[in-house]
């Protein structure tokens, strides 16, 4: 006996059947591919935040400056400018202390060949708060402030400063690599002689938060709490838009500054 083919309305049955069941599992596959990814976003951070840890043992107690010689633009905490006026993250001042010669400092749900800062691995250093000597020197002829930084000693509440976070700028054509974690303007205000407009650099794209490092160690995720829909430099640039912004201060808590 022969066997009977399907008819045509059987196999679209069974195709609409595959269709409907693909689309139930692909939001649990992208949110599992997501988790992981921020699962190993989170591990890098938690690097980072322990190669500082490590390099400020090594320098009394100061951690590592945010953008040391400012004006000459060739040095930041992640890498040193190369030939090809790229910064190169191998040659960073914390890959002596990191695993596998640095190369964790990318977050993988980041991914851009855009901006002045690139080799960053889409993070922000808090230089208010940690990487440079602004908080007391301000905005001096010649940014000398740029040159340190603030050591552990000087940082009241390791819990509750910052010190790296998901970051980006939005430069009008996209999104970018960037060195610091600008504070908002409330913590700005309090900054000798600063410098204004800064646009927000942490970049909230794990659905919605942002994952933050503080000086103590630890790994936070934070939500958003303000932002703007213009840049004071760019162009067409909405950060907003873009999830970028500025986490929110709790009660008690700095985040931004030492004090």
């Amino acid at each position: 006996m022969r066997a009977r083919a399907f008819t045509l309305v059987e196999l679209l049955v069974v195709i609409a059947i595959v269709a409907l069941l693909a689309a139930m599992v692909m939001p649990v596959l992208t949110q599992a591919r997501e988790q992981g990814r921020y699962t190993l976003c989170a591990n890098n951070l938690r690097q980072l935040t322990l190669a500082n840890l490590l390099y400020a043992a090594d320098w009394d107690g100061y951690f590592v400056p945010a953008a040391p010689e400012f004006l000459r633009d060739q040095r930041r905490w992640f890498g040193v400018r190369n030939r090809q006026g790229r910064f190169e993250p191998r040659d960073g001042p914390l890959v002596p202390y990191m695993k596998d010669g640095g190369l964790l400092r990318r977050c993988p749900s980041f991914d851009t060949q855009v901006g002045f800062d690139i080799g960053t691995g889409g993070y922000v250093y808090n230089d208010i708060g940690v990487g440079t000597r602004l908080w007391f020197m301000g905005y001096t002829p010649g940014l000398p402030a740029y040159d340190g930084s603030l050591s552990e000693a000087e940082i009241m509440k390791h819990a509750e400063t910052a010190m790296f976070a998901d970051g980006a700028l939005d430069i009008g054509t996209g999104l970018a690599e960037y060195t610091f974690l600008i504070a908002p303007p409330d913590v700005l205000r309090r900054v000798p002689n600063a410098i204004y407009p800064l646009d927000p650099s942490v970049h909230f794209r794990h659905h919605g938060v942002a994952q933050v490092s503080f000086v103590d160690g630890h790994v936070r995720s934070m939500k958003m709490g303000t932002s703007t829909d213009r840049s004071g430099v760019y162009v067409g640039a909405n950060p907003v838009r873009r999830q970028i912004g500025w986490f929110p201060p709790v009660t008690g808590d700095t985040y931004y500054d030492p004090e």
